[in-house]
């Protein structure tokens, strides 16, 4: 592992001017206002109105071959309406999107052009690891009303090759002028996540807090030496939130006696597969699947509320991994696999090209709510809490 560098925010160059300049005076259509912001996950700009009209703008890397609202030099710009069925924009909503466009525009010319490419996977699991101590500016990030996400970490050193956060957080470093690194090869530790959660629980509605491995792993190695994702569920313990953890990570049990503690806490692990040959082609630095089932095991006998998540639905024995984790979850999360394009390539080399097809995913789909269904587990319940794990 390199030295690690301490720095302030996880991002700041062109994101951090599009930011301000839409915070300025004047910047907005009265009486629209940026409420919040958030970038872990992709960009996302929320705008509130009048009477409690809300618009959020998101922002991808420009991409001609995906149709969005507006696309300029650099993005692919999208919004969603909220609270209302109405699918037309307003006269104000089309005024502060034009801004929000314009806004975009002039910072562009201010920057050069993004990168195209995306960062190399499956890099040796021995090459170097890129650390940094970042001091973040948030912890919790609404999602939806009673609804938020935490990551004590971004990046992730198991590196899976499919992962939702290749191309979001490649896409986030560009914006902050950061030097691509190959995914699983860089992890920023936000240091301070801890302190911010705890003055956040004092003043946020309570709700479910989501820990899930979208652009990192709450327990993934660097999770035993600086204890992030423990000293802030400790503060998650003392509110009346309700902490969701989702890992790949054994490790998960260190915390056992901590999460004995928390009546409310929802635990899950996710395994895609029941065969570890296929986790070692689509998650060659991940935990084994026989190490993730003996955690889930070990958090179901210690009375702990538990799930498991197999999403993506990697090539497997359905029958198998219905038997080998029905008797240890109270639910079940399954899914598809996303941006299948850049992860083609690896199912045709391992010889399973026909699991990427949609008559693939519905018949292993259909094989495993059957098979649960017989146990008594539920699949891809909504109800609360159970519908804010992915």
């Amino acid at each position: 592992m390199t030295a690690v560098a301490r720095v302030r925010g996880f991002i700041a160059g062109r994101f951090e001017q599009l930011r301000v300049g839409l915070s300025s005076p004047g910047a907005l259509p009265a009486p629209w206002t940026l409420a919040d912001w958030e970038v872990e996950q992709g960009v996302t700009f929320r705008f509130a109105g009048a009477a409690g009209a809300h618009l959020e703008v998101d922002l991808e890397r420009s991409d001609p071959g995906r149709p969005c609202f507006v696309r300029t030099r650099d993005f692919n710009v999208y919004f969603s309406l909220f609270g209302r069925r109405a699918s037309a924009l307003s006269p104000s909503e089309e005024a502060l999107l034009g801004a929000v466009v314009g806004a975009i525009r002039a910072q562009e010319r201010a920057f050069p052009a993004l990168r195209a490419s995306l960062p190399v996977v499956g890099e040796p699991p021995r090459s170097r690891v890129e650390v940094r101590e970042v001091e973040a500016e948030r912890a919790l990030v609404a999602e939806a009303p009673g609804m938020y996400y935490l990551n004590p970490y971004v990046g992730c050193i198991f590196g899976c090759t499919y992962c939702y956060g290749i191309g979001r957080t490649a896409f986030v470093r560009d914006l902050g002028g950061l030097p691509q690194a190959s995914w699983g090869r860089w992890v920023d530790v936000r240091i301070n996540a801890p302190a911010l959660l705890a003055r956040e629980v004092l003043t946020e509605p309570p709700g479910t807090v989501r820990m899930s491995p979208l652009v990192t792993d709450p327990y993934q190695p660097l999770e035993r030496r600086y204890r992030v994702t423990r000293r802030c569920l400790e503060v998650l313990r003392e509110s009346d939130f309700t902490p969701v953890v989702l890992t790949r990570s054994p490790t998960v049990v260190d915390d056992l006696a901590l999460f004995r503690t928390m009546p409310r806490l929802l635990v899950g692990v996710s395994i895609p597969t029941d065969d570890d040959g296929v986790r070692a082609v689509f998650e060659p630095s991940a935990p084994p699947i026989a190490e993730r089932l003996a955690a889930l095991k070990a958090l179901r006998q210690a009375g702990l509320r538990t799930f498991a998540v197999a999403h993506p639905m990697l090539p497997m024995n359905a029958a198998a991994l219905v038997e080998a984790v029905a008797p240890w979850v109270e639910a079940v999360r399954l899914g598809p696999m996303a941006e299948k394009a850049h992860i083609a390539p690896t199912y045709a080399r391992a010889g399973f090209p026909e699991a990427l097809g949609d008559a693939w995913e519905q018949d292993v789909a259909g094989a495993l709510r059957a098979g649960f269904a017989a146990h008594g587990v539920p699949v891809n319940p909504t109800t609360e809490p159970w519908n804010s794990f992915r």
